[in-house]
């Protein structure tokens, strides 16, 4: 599985989504579900490109919640707490 934990979608746009703008369901969202402690949807968030990969996208939303992640405690786990839903359904995850 692959993580774009990138603002401007770069991983996203290379693996065929062409506008990740629009996408209703990104890492953003993830993470604010994780901070607000709201119960995470097994597989939320994921998408299956072209090429049969897993991906959880990014876009400009994940510049927002990184400035709201400042104030939170154990910001720098939240990642981990949702890699953590996923990690047994993948050999490897990149971030």
């Amino acid at each position: 599985m692959l993580v774009d934990a990138d603002p401007q979608g770069s991983l996203t746009v290379s693996l065929g989504i062409k506008k990740p703008d629009e996408l209703n369901s990104t890492l953003a969202n993830v993470m604010q579900t994780i901070v607000e402690d709201k119960e995470l949807v097994s597989g939320f968030g994921i998408l299956r490109t072209e090429d049969g990969m897993d991906l959880m996208p990014s876009n400009i939303e994940l510049s927002g919640i990184e400035i709201r992640l400042v104030n939170e405690m154990s910001r720098e786990r939240v990642l981990k707490t949702y890699v953590d839903t996923v990690r047994d359904k993948y050999d490897y995850i990149v971030i």
